[in-house]
């Protein structure tokens, strides 16, 4: 039998294989998010200034588009933080 460090608590619950998969996804999926909008960031500084003009003209579809990827970011994301959270770790009455 171990005994446990003083700063250990023997109690203390552990994420299963499965868990620790799910919460390792959401992790890499919120980075690979961070990292997209650094890029588009990044995109838009360098290019020049464009007139509100033509940001009026620009086809429907390209603003459909934008919305559509971020419905399925999002829905991505809630569906991966669904997952981390339902593989916590529970106590024994859970």
């Amino acid at each position: 039998m171990k005994s446990a460090r003083k700063d250990e608590d023997p109690e203390k619950k552990i994420r299963g294989p499965g868990g620790k998969l799910a919460l390792w996804a959401f992790w890499l999926f919120c980075l690979h998010f961070i990292l997209s909008l650094a890029q588009i960031v990044w995109t838009a500084n360098r290019t020049a200034a464009i007139p509100a003009r033509v940001l009026s003209d620009a086809e429907p579809g390209q603003w459909i588009l934008a919305l559509l990827s971020l419905l399925t970011f999002g829905t991505v994301g809630l569906i991966l933080g669904g997952i981390a959270w339902y593989t916590r770790p529970r106590g024994t009455n859970a």
